[in-house]
């Protein structure tokens, strides 16, 4: 196993990398701000993360997203008064659950938005590079 030279926690790749991803993210919250898309950034994440899976569940969503269940209802109540999402009942393991599913005016705010920021996304990484990247 290899030895940790670092004497504190701040001087390991573990903060680095946190600390960078979190400073990316930062940026990217704002770049997809400025859109006016009618949702926040986080609603945005939420809508097009829902979109991506065939079927998906609150629970499920919760933990992809790394966000506490309060969190993710209060999210997925806003994108249903939207007529973003909707709901459909199922069942997973013999239990009931709601089936979340991207309604065409959801899909359309995804495709219309996600160029967009694929852009910013690559403005955001142009200063580093491949090497780095790999590192």
């Amino acid at each position: 196993m290899k030895q940790i030279k670092a004497k504190h926690y701040t001087d390991t790749v573990i903060y680095s990398v946190d600390k960078i991803l979190r400073n990316v993210k930062v940026a990217l919250k704002q770049r997809i701000d400025t859109l006016n898309i009618g949702i926040t950034s986080e609603q945005f994440v939420v809508l097009d993360t829902i979109g991506s899976y065939k079927q998906i569940y609150q629970q499920k969503l919760s933990e992809i997203m790394m966000k506490d269940k309060s969190n993710t209802k209060r999210i997925l109540q806003v994108l249903e008064e939207k007529k973003l999402i909707t709901k459909e009942a199922g069942s997973v393991n013999n239990r009931l659950v709601y089936f979340i599913k991207i309604t065409p005016e959801g899909e359309k705010i995804v495709s219309d938005t996600m160029p967009k920021i694929k852009k910013f996304i690559t403005e955001i990484f142009k200063n580093i590079s491949d090497e780095e990247i790999d590192n």
